[in-house]
């Protein structure tokens, strides 16, 4: 009887760090797709951005129509590229408040911040706002976003 415990709590112990490494190892290459998220935004690079989405991804920006699929995303970005002519950006962060992963699909959300300085007199620019993530993991076992929803946090109510 204490050998047919042994056993059970052996492999139960097995399973449970065999778990605990597959988390590991999921958390770990969102963690991974996150630094490419982040990148791909201090370059200002829209192929590396458009990159980073699923084919049938869904884009939903505040005060747009939804956007579906990386190539409709992925011209979105292009037709921005006249306005941010000359333009550097400065600093692009999220700080990811909460990420879970289930399976082949995690959601994350954080606030990002990003600032941007334009030629001339247009001086800089900055945003912070709330964003969502929904990330699936593809056959490659890279993630994805299938979902994107982002808001601008609201600006303190200045007294006249």
């Amino acid at each position: 009887m204490k050998q047919k415990l042994l056993l059970i709590s052996l492999v139960f112990s097995s399973l449970a760090l065999f778990a605990r490494s597959a988390d590991d190892g999921a958390r770990q290459s969102v963690d991974a797709f996150n630094q490419k998220f982040t990148d791909a935004c201090l370059k200002m690079d829209n192929q590396a951005t458009a990159a980073l989405w699923a084919e049938d991804g869904a884009d939903l920006l505040p005060g747009m129509a939804p956007m579906t699929g990386r190539t409709k995303i992925g011209e979105w970005l292009n037709s921005l590229t006249p306005q941010m002519a000359g333009a550097k950006m400065l600093s692009c962060t999220v700080d990811w408040q909460d990420i879970q992963i289930h399976g082949d699909v995690a959601y994350e959300w954080g606030i990002n911040r990003q600032k941007i300085q334009f030629p001339g007199p247009r001086g800089s620019f900055e945003s912070e706002g709330k964003i969502v993530l929904i990330l699936k993991r593809q056959k490659d076992a890279s993630w994805r976003i299938a979902l994107e929803s982002w808001n601008a946090n609201p600006q303190p109510q200045t007294k006249p």
